[in-house]
């Protein structure tokens, strides 16, 4: 009981800590790393899971999902899963958390739409975006109110702790970009997009 304290402890202090620094970081740049620091903890995993409607549009719309390394489609579209840990991932004081790799999602037409190397900041996540193979650099492509994830934080499960509940909303700048690419008006700014469910652990 004592080691799940101090874990359990460490861990929400190491988040804690990470939100101030975002908070009070300086406006991103493409500028050398602020200060970089190890990610919360050494393994771990995190499921991307899209609501029953999202679901629904990708599957009627013949949109397909796939993961860019390390990120991993579910199967039926119903999300993504990607491992965590200190061995992929890290932090930046003014860049935010980073994970590699991301989705992309390919319309019926060929379209494709690619968001990968994510970082999770203070008003949301940013991606570096592709549309048919063409960059177009940083972009938001979700939002998220840190204090809807806050009391499911240290929540133990799945071998490990960390949040149940944490919903991510379209950006209006990706609603538009996947709607583009489907050409067809499917998904809207501000309505859920995913929830992360995200596991911190010790040891694999």
């Amino acid at each position: 009981m004592r080691i799940l304290r101090a874990f359990v402890g460490a861990v929400a202090s190491a988040i804690i800590l990470v939100l101030a620094l975002l908070l009070y970081a300086p406006l991103p740049t493409a500028q050398a790393e602020c200060m970089r620091m190890p990610y919360f903890t050494p393994f771990g995993y995190a499921n991307f899971d899209f609501p029953p409607r999202v679901v629904a549009m990708l599957n009627d719309n013949e949109i397909a999902v796939e993961g860019i390394t390390p990120f991993e489609a579910k199967p039926a579209k119903t999300g993504l899963y990607l491992p965590i840990g200190s061995h992929t991932n890290h932090i930046d004081a003014c860049m935010g958390v980073f994970y590699p790799g991301g989705p992309r999602f390919v319309s019926k037409t060929g379209n494709s739409v690619v968001a990968e190397d994510i970082w999770l900041r203070m008003d949301g996540a940013y991606g570096t975006v592709t549309i048919n193979g063409v960059a177009q650099g940083e972009r938001m492509v979700a939002t998220y109110n840190v204090g809807e994830m806050m009391p499911t934080l240290m929540t133990p499960h799945g071998g490990g702790i960390g949040p149940t509940y944490w919903p991510f909303r379209f950006s209006p700048y990706f609603a538009q970009t996947l709607n583009d690419a489907a050409g067809a008006q499917l998904f809207t700014a501000g309505e859920l997009f995913a929830n992360l469910d995200a596991v911190g652990k010790f040891a694999p």
